[in-house]
């Protein structure tokens, strides 16, 4: 199992995530990413794209893990 398909089956399976193991997936995943002012990550890989908002020493919240988790789903991991 390669460390993108362990990355992808704890995001599914977790109940909160680090922002770092969602920034790690995604960026595996070929999404290219920008980050406006101190807090808020875009991601893009065309058609897709999800903002991810970063909390300094908390895990993600929930809606944008469920917003990562619905992106996983549609593209097919």
């Amino acid at each position: 199992m390669s460390k993108k398909e362990k990355l992808v089956q704890k995001i599914k399976n977790a109940k909160e995530a680090n922002f770092e193991d969602i920034h790690l997936l995604l960026t595996h995943l070929g999404f290219n990413w920008r980050c406006r002012g101190t807090s808020h990550y875009t991601y893009i890989k065309a058609p897709y794209v999800i903002v991810i908002a970063r909390r300094s020493g908390k895990p993600v919240k929930k809606v944008y893990l469920e917003n990562v988790r619905d992106l996983l789903e549609k593209m097919g991991l």
